[in-house]
């Protein structure tokens, strides 16, 4: 399963999902523009990082649901596009696509999934979860995930961030008792899938879609949980640092109605919201909302009074005034601390223990660099990883140089250049506390930022 090594290269800081700010503000919802929503069902939407690729399923064409792709072009959605390559003559759903459409998952029963017998002794087909890779702009032939993941059970909704796989799970028939399962990613090989805990399945009620917000604040799903609105409503649960699940939060009336609501992304290139929507005696189709501009009015025309002609006076040069340190932002204080110092210290980029994989604690630090060299096209940084003192010594100049190579491989993903960007790994030589005391360990573990000359 080598595909799952390009999984986790490609998504590691590139999915289309961003965190809601307010989850009941004022949002004016309407149907996507185009020729995508019709009377079959639309549903299951995935978005491109960049905002022009949609992809969904229907039953637009045939008594079974088949996936497509629609474009963005000239402010509204395109006639959609059978990926008939991806499609077989039974349901395949649920897509999932990465950010940048190198590879999808989705649900089928096609042929080669999961059979088993159902009481009644009829032969029954489960809904597996499937992948396929765009090679050189075409889907590969797709083919089944583990078995681990396949059961006789329903698999759907496929969501990778990092290094899991979401999905919803529920058995044959019975969407009732649907919840959502998470699967660890080690190497090549999925973990035995974990139910996601309370609140996110709780008893008596189905939990499906969940994806996962950009920062990795938020858990977004959709359930028919009693409080709601109607049917099913999009949750939101804020993730803590633990990986712990906060209180799920209903996202309010704009969103969610007396019908059905699931599968919410955001558009990163615009912060709108695209999400399915289910009318009661209707079909989903898929809708758009964005926050209503608050215009402000014109001030009242005044009278306009002539007065004698004056000689304009010669425009004196104002200088603006330096901030006041309060009013410095962070990358204020980043771009400073570099063009003035020429080096800068984070103890606020994470890594998992004795690995050289990047945490989401670390995006607002690398964020903020990142912006100084995009705003410093000429500027040229040396990476430098230090350990704390613990540890063998080899062992800690390796995994310092390693931790320093991911932090490159994040500057490069956001488009800088390579040759802007060097590495170094100086382990545990140059301590800032000579002892290996906790607080002492949090200061040794840093990343340097060097500005090159």
């Amino acid at each position: 399963m080598n595909y799952f090594a390009l999984i986790l290269f490609t998504l590691f800081f590139s999915v289309s999902v961003f965190s809601i700010e307010e989850k009941d503000s004022d949002y004016l919802v309407a149907p996507i523009p185009g020729n995508v929503n019709t009377e079959n069902q639309e549903f299951g939407v995935s978005l491109s990082s960049n905002g022009k690729s949609l992809y969904f399923h229907s039953k637009r064409n045939s008594n079974y649901t088949d996936l497509f792709k629609s474009i963005w072009k000239d402010g509204k959605w395109q006639n959609p596009v059978e990926l008939k390559v991806l499609n077989s003559p039974y349901d395949d759903q649920s897509p999932f696509v990465n950010s940048e459409e190198k590879f999808i998952l989705f649900s089928s029963n096609r042929n080669g999934s999961v059979e088993f017998r159902l009481p009644s002794g009829e032969l029954g087909v489960s809904r597996d979860l499937y992948y396929s890779e765009n090679i050189n702009g075409r889907w590969s032939k797709p083919y089944p995930l583990s078995d681990l993941i396949n059961t006789d059970d329903m698999e759907e909704n496929p969501f990778v961030y990092q290094n899991h796989l979401y999905f919803t799970r529920y058995p044959f028939g019975k969407l009732q008792e649907a919840k959502i399962y998470r699967s660890k990613i080690v190497g090549n090989e999925f973990m035995y899938p974990e139910e996601l805990p309370s609140p996110i399945n709780i008893p008596n009620s189905s939990n499906i879609a969940a994806v996962v917000s950009n920062t990795g604040e938020y858990l977004y799903f959709s359930s028919n949980r009693k409080g709601g609105y109607g049917g099913f409503d999009i949750y939101r649960s804020k993730i803590d640092k633990e990986g712990n699940f906060g209180e799920a939060e209903n996202l309010g009336s704009k969103i969610n109605t007396s019908g059905d609501e699931a599968y919410l992304v955001i558009n990163q290139e615009d912060n709108s919201l695209l999400f399915c929507r289910k009318k009661i005696g209707e079909s989903y189709d898929i809708y758009t909302a964005r926050k209503e501009e608050v215009k402000i009015p014109e001030p009242e025309k005044i009278a306009e009074i002539k007065t004698p002609k004056k000689e304009p006076e010669p425009i004196k040069e104002i200088k603006p005034e330096p901030k006041k340190e309060s009013e410095k932002t962070e990358l204020d204080k980043i771009t400073e601390t570099l063009k003035e110092k020429k080096k800068l210290t984070l103890n606020n980029i994470y890594f998992d223990i004795n690995s050289s994989e990047l945490l989401l604690e670390s995006l607002p630090a690398l964020n903020l660099v990142t912006e100084f060299l995009q705003t410093n096209k000429a500027a040229r940084i040396r990476v430098i990883g230090h350990t704390d003192l613990t540890g063998d010594l080899d062992y800690n100049k390796q995994l310092s140089q390693d931790r320093a190579e991911s932090v490159k491989k994040f500057f490069v993903s956001k488009g800088i250049a390579t040759n802007r960007i060097s590495t170094l790994g100086k382990g545990s030589t140059e301590p800032i506390v000579p002892d290996t005391k906790p607080e002492s360990n949090r200061k040794n573990r840093r990343t340097e930022f060097e500005v090159l000359d």
